[in-house]
């Protein structure tokens, strides 16, 4: 780097060059924008944020002069009065239209005799002045010195606008009874809403904390008792078999856990009466028997069955029909067995266990117990006879003599 090159860095004139010398520059004073301290200024220079600037600027438009009114507000006049109601007219909309009804229509249909024809002209007139607000013709309502209250108002008037829907002819039935919903009204109903509100709006604070903890009570029990309905579902699960696939779920529902009459049950069922087969039935069941198929019947719902029979239907497990052999009745298991014994039959097991072999053996079981039962009734009827004729044979009448020396005794030992 040459010397030249340093003085052009330095801003020095070249060697050799003699000029005129140049008076120092004065810096140019910068002033100080409105917003800002002095002593904020004097820190931060120059580098001024612009938030400062936009908020000094705003100060600056805030406290500007107020400007000036030319004129004063002209005076509202009354010239041109048709222009001025043809402009303000659009706003003077009415509110919904008053029914009309004719003085022959009055005397046939709408006679009370709480109102006159007269009053009932003035009420009206009031409703179709102040466009059916009930309020403000309540307020306004003096008739001879009589007040109405707003409930006998409104009954009044939608009382003689349902006679007159009903008694004139309509072209639409439907249009009709639109109209005889919209001016329906309960004098009493309203009447008793309105006491309980004004009830409501007088309660004490004492009377609301109690109303308070009776809703959190009510809703406590309510959820205790979901919380006792599904856990005796669960328990009915467990208890009755219903995952397990037992098929007297309602009978065993009724009986065992709910604890019914089994004899009014009875006879509700047998009160039932069965319903003839459909031909669309008969045609199933040629079909199911041509092809070997077996229906489960479906048990009939009754009123005494518990919900879970309807929210869980009732199915059967996958089984072995050896698994589901009958069994003897437990009183007479034991003759029940001897005697199919001597017969050759087995109680334990079946060779061919299908669903008739199934039915058959079930019969064939039910005379066993039949005929042991009847055994039993003989052997105690023989058992009686034995009895009365060892009674008969060892029974010796009494003679002549024996009966005259027990007279003698007797009267010696009365004697005595």
């Amino acid at each position: 780097m040459s010397s030249s090159d340093v003085r052009a860095i330095l801003n020095l004139p070249q060697a050799g060059q003699a000029g005129p010398s140049q008076p120092p520059r004065r810096p140019v004073p910068v002033k100080k924008p409105e917003g800002i301290s002095r002593e904020l200024y004097a820190l931060i220079g120059d580098n001024a944020p612009s938030l400062a600037e936009a908020q000094a600027s705003l100060a600056a438009f805030k406290y500007r002069d107020r400007p000036k009114l030319k004129s004063k507000a002209a005076k509202w006049s009354d010239e041109e009065p048709d222009a001025r109601v043809e402009y303000f007219g659009k706003f003077n909309l009415h509110g919904p239209s008053v029914m009309e009804y004719s003085q022959f229509e009055y005397d046939q249909h709408l006679v009370d005799p709480t109102w006159t024809s007269q009053e009932t002209a003035y009420l009206f007139d009031l409703l179709r002045e102040y466009d059916l607000r009930f309020v403000v013709v309540a307020d306004r309502y003096e008739y001879a010195g009589k007040k109405r209250s707003i409930e006998e108002i409104k009954d009044r008037y939608y009382t003689i606008c349902r006679r007159l829907v009903r008694t004139r002819t309509a072209s639409d039935p439907q249009t009709q009874q639109q109209l005889l919903q919209a001016y329906a009204f309960d004098k009493a109903r309203e009447t008793k809403r309105k006491q309980y509100a004004s009830e409501l709006f007088h309660l004490t604070a004492a009377e609301i904390a109690e109303e308070e903890a009776l809703y959190v009570e009510i809703k406590r029990m309510e959820q205790n008792e979901r919380r006792y309905r599904a856990d005796r579902d669960d328990l009915m699960r467990t208890v009755v078999g219903l995952d397990s696939g037992l098929i007297g779920l309602e009978q065993a529902n009724g009986e065992g856990v709910v604890g019914l009459d089994k004899n009014k049950k009875r006879k509700r069922e047998e009160e039932v009466p069965t319903p003839a087969p459909t031909k669309k039935q008969k045609e199933s069941a040629a079909y199911d028997l041509a092809h070997c198929i077996y229906r489960l019947p479906t048990a009939p719902s009754s009123a005494t069955s518990s919900h879970l029979a309807t929210r869980h239907p009732l199915h059967v497990g996958v089984h072995l029909r050896s698994t589901k052999l009958p069994q003897p009745k437990p009183n007479a298991a034991i003759r029940i067995t001897d005697l199919l014994g001597e017969m050759g039959v087995s109680t334990q097991k079946l060779v061919m266990p299908t669903r008739v072999n199934l039915e058959v053996f079930e019969r064939v079981l039910q005379a066993a117990g039949g005929l042991v039962d009847m055994k039993r009734q003989v052997d105690r009827v023989e058992q009686e006879v034995r009895t009365l004729r060892a009674q008969r044979e060892g029974y010796v009448p009494p003679t002549r003599q024996s009966r005259s020396m027990s007279v003698v005794s007797e009267a010696s030992t009365r004697r005595r």
